[in-house]
């Protein structure tokens, strides 16, 4: 299910700080240089269709769900940025943010022929 690029932008900080421990929308806010209401309105929307357990101003939680979807947009941005850098040579701060643009917007069979050749040809 697509969510758009600022959601999915979330649910990839979320499972980032989630491997730091508690997930508050401080972290959150600080990480993504947003301002906590505006990590209050996108965790209501992922609250709603089922990606995180929030209590009132409390801690975040992934569900199974949001933790599933959010994987797969991290692993979509790891793979594209490892193209970038091992197989074009573009510089790690260049492709780790055309990354996280291309990663919304490129096709399930585009990805997968560029995760076959990365795995086949680079480093």
């Amino acid at each position: 299910m697509k969510l758009g690029e600022s959601l999915e932008d979330y649910l990839e900080t979320l499972l980032i700080l989630e491997e730091t421990g508690k997930i508050r929308c401080v972290d959150v806010a600080s990480r993504m240089h947003v301002s906590k209401p505006s990590v209050n309105k996108a965790m209501n929307v992922l609250k709603e269709k089922g990606y995180v357990l929030q209590e009132s101003y409390g801690d975040i939680h992934l569900t199974d769900a949001g933790r599933d979807l959010a994987k797969s947009i991290y692993l979509r941005h790891e793979t594209i940025s490892g193209f970038l850098q091992d197989v074009l040579g573009v510089s790690a701060e260049n492709a780790d943010e055309d990354a996280c643009h291309i990663e919304h917007v490129i096709s399930e069979e585009t990805f997968q022929k560029l995760m076959d050749f990365k795995n086949k040809y680079a480093k």
